[in-house]
């Protein structure tokens, strides 16, 4: 296990932009207040979503496109570094109209309404590398 002890830097209350991608917005906000590590919920509406899931045996995402519009019931996440940038990595909750949920890896968004809170975290940087037994890009050593 790897643990690392941070403390709390500054706090972000945003509403996001109408019509923007929201996955973009939130390394933006990240990236214009230079905060290389985070964590972030956020709460709204998309007009439509793009979620994954990953198969571990093929290693790779499946995707899992929802082409209405959707309530965002939950969304966390954290920020950390890739190839020298904020790096978003974000789960999500959906809601229909009927209150039947799907959940996943949130690969986009697009924005109809929506309330981020981001948790600046100082100390040592969270960089991501290719972890082999994986295939994905995890929280290395550095």
């Amino acid at each position: 296990m790897k643990v690392r002890n941070f403390e709390q830097g500054r706090c972000f209350l945003a509403r996001l932009d109408l019509d923007t991608e929201i996955i973009s917005q939130i390394a933006d906000l990240a990236k214009r207040e230079g905060i290389k590590t985070g964590v972030f919920s956020v709460i709204g509406a998309l007009k439509r979503a793009e979620l994954a899931y990953y198969d571990q045996t093929a290693q790779e995402y499946r995707t899992i496109p929802v082409e209405r519009p959707i309530e965002l019931a939950s969304c966390s996440g954290n920020i950390s570094l890739r190839d020298g940038q904020p790096f978003v990595h974000a789960h999500a909750v959906l809601a229909d109209s009927e209150g039947r949920i799907i959940g996943g890896h949130l690969m986009k968004g697009d924005v109809f309404a929506a309330e981020l809170y981001l948790q600046e975290l100082l100390g040592e940087r969270l960089i991501r590398e290719h972890d082999p037994a994986t295939g994905l890009y995890l929280w290395g050593d550095r």
